[in-house]
């Protein structure tokens, strides 16, 4: 038994009734549960409950045992004064301050029913990554949606929070935020911290000033990531190598060490030279993401913005000075739903908290809902349960979940969990 059980049972009112015996044999009738206080204080606000015939407005504190109140000092604090009822699982010790007071107490072991508490126990002992099981699956669908949509929202915070770092980084630049932002998730998470340092040691003032000339964006890119620093048979490398030792002294770079980059467990088409080659084609558009985004595009638009093709170099090689069998190099499908789903949505909702623009979130989670549902170990957790996954947006919201609630058995904070313990109390 602990204290977060004893609140989810008060707060959904899963004893199954309203009226009860305090300890001294009183009447009570539980009219309004309250407000729950996540702070310091009593656990639930603005209670009203009815004792024998007078109705009472106040306080309610919860603890395992009455003599709890003790142990946490609550008697020396003034707050807990306005108390109307005391809940307790086990009533081990009369207080004086209730007797002061005149503060009833409620226990509730004899009321909660076992079938709830082995509902809970099941799903704290549960050895699964998802502890609620195949059971998740037969949740009212409108509650598992809504309860989807909320952890969406959860879910596009953290990555705000984010967003809010590199915005300070860059003396709140809205535009470099999004360049660093892009740089990043072009890492596709195994090379994430070298992109975002790359495009640190590069800043974007610095290649907009070549915006038309691929040659010296390349070399710009590939020179700073510290991949220009072997010599070469090939023309193509010798070539950027060359522009890039003028470059580097006229803007005064720096360049990342190549050991930063990870080549191995990765597969060629996710090579960092790829990525950066990819990435000199995006650099080098007429328009940015920054003014593409603005102007809020449909889905294709932005597609659309993604489909560049690399220096044709790479097409026969994933490595410099490496010759392979010819194969496109443009991004992927999934690579650019990835860009979608991991930079421009988490942008929007970072804009519309700064700018006070709620159209955006709309748009944003718009975007999310039109783009197939991830495939990825975590989201297969819940597609064998039988989950039919529709969009980013759920998979988003099953990552969120998974992460920060299945993980750590947070079932008590979980709709699937408050409604598992909702049957079970029946």
């Amino acid at each position: 038994m602990n204290e977060a059980l004893l609140h989810t049972i008060w707060k959904y009112r899963l004893l199954g009734k309203s009226q009860f015996r305090g300890s001294k044999e009183e009447d009570i009738e539980v009219i309004s549960i309250g407000e729950h206080n996540q702070d310091s204080g009593p656990d639930f606000f603005n209670s009203k409950v009815r004792i024998n015939d007078i109705v009472l407005a106040g306080n309610v504190e919860i603890h395992i045992k009455t003599s709890d109140w003790l142990r946490h000092k609550h008697q020396h604090d003034k707050s807990y004064d306005n108390l109307v009822l005391h809940v307790v699982y086990e009533h081990d010790k009369e207080l004086p301050q209730n007797e002061q007071f005149n503060v009833s107490v409620l226990e509730l072991k004899q009321y909660i029913k076992p079938s709830l508490l082995e509902q809970y126990h099941q799903l704290q002992l549960s050895k699964q990554p998802i502890a609620c099981g195949k059971a998740i699956a037969h949740i009212p669908d409108i509650k598992w949606k809504s309860w989807l949509d909320r952890l969406a929202v959860s879910r596009l915070e953290e990555k705000t929070a984010y967003i809010e770092h590199l915005f300070e980084y860059t003396r709140n630049s809205y535009e470099d935020a999004l360049y660093l932002l892009l740089f990043r998730n072009f890492g596709f998470k195994i090379n994430n911290d070298a992109f975002e340092l790359l495009g640190k040691f590069l800043p974007y003032s610095v290649l907009k000033k070549y915006a038309d000339q691929p040659t010296q964006i390349e070399s710009l890119l590939f020179g700073a990531a510290g991949l220009l620093d072997d010599l070469f048979d090939d023309k193509y490398p010798k070539q950027l190598q060359n522009e890039f030792e003028f470059l580097k002294h006229k803007h005064k770079l720096q360049q990342i060490k190549r050991e930063q980059w990870k080549f191995s467990k990765t597969r060629p088409v996710n090579f960092p030279t790829i990525r950066i080659s990819q990435l000199a084609g995006l650099i080098g558009k007429q328009s940015s993401l920054y003014h593409l985004i603005d102007q809020k595009p449909d889905l294709q638009t932005i597609r659309h913005f993604f489909e560049v093709e690399p220096n044709s170099y790479w097409m026969t090689h994933y490595s410099f000075d490496v010759e392979t069998e010819s194969g496109s190099k443009f991004l992927g499908d999934k690579a650019v739903e990835s860009i979608i789903i991991n930079t421009i949505v988490p942008y929007l909702f970072f804009m519309s908290k700064n700018g006070n623009k709620t159209d955006l979130i709309e748009y944003g989670i718009n975007l999310l809902s039109q783009l197939p549902a991830e495939v990825n170990k975590k989201t297969k957790e819940f597609v064998g349960l039988g989950i039919n996954t529709e969009s980013a947006l759920e998979s988003q919201a099953q990552i969120y979940l998974l992460d920060n609630f299945c993980s750590v058995k947070r079932c008590l904070s979980c709709q699937v969990g408050e409604s598992l313990l909702k049957s079970s109390s029946k």
